[in-house]
């Protein structure tokens, strides 16, 4: 077979130069993004917004526009995790019924809600804890500190289980 380089190379280059500027295209479109005109934005925003500090950035949906900035994270996260086991360390909140399986609570601050069937006492593990449930109607313990039982003597429907 006879390759016809002079017949090839120009398609070559065509595809070569296409390629080229669609990459150049995307890159311009990407780089544009929306605007941070600062149109809708204070000086402090503004500020805020250019800055190392950690902050919460509204956005709108539909443009992708900034729409305000607040310090830290304004937003109530949970940032409390469960497994389906207890390790160390970890708040415990007991099972009373095979094949449920006890929660392990661990991480930083926040409260994880869900209904969880057939709860009994609860441990604190390292944290400070307060267990929410409901046994005819909705029930929240005490904040419980580092290391603490509470002992229900019955079973419950967990409602929620907070870290502080």
């Amino acid at each position: 077979m006879k390759l016809h380089f002079r017949r090839v190379l120009p398609s070559c280059v065509a595809l070569i130069l296409a390629a080229v500027a669609s990459v150049s295209m995307i890159s311009q479109a990407t780089a544009a993004g929306p605007a941070l005109d600062g149109t809708s934005l204070s000086a402090s925003e503004e500020k805020l917004l250019k800055s190392e500090t950690p902050k919460t950035v509204t956005l709108d949906p539909a443009t992708g526009a900034v729409l305000a900035v607040e310090e830290g994270n304004s937003r109530v996260e949970p940032l409390i995790s469960r497994r389906s086991v207890c390790q160390s360390g970890d708040a415990c909140w007991y099972t009373t019924r095979v094949p449920y399986a006890n929660f392990g609570f661990y991480g930083s601050a926040g409260t994880y809600s869900a209904t969880m069937p057939y709860r009994g006492d609860y441990h604190t593990g390292r944290y400070t804890t307060r267990a929410c449930w409901n046994y005819g109607g909705p029930v929240c313990g005490p904040v419980l500190g580092p290391n603490t039982w509470g002992t229900l003597g019955v079973t419950v429907t967990g409602t929620s289980f907070t870290i502080y």
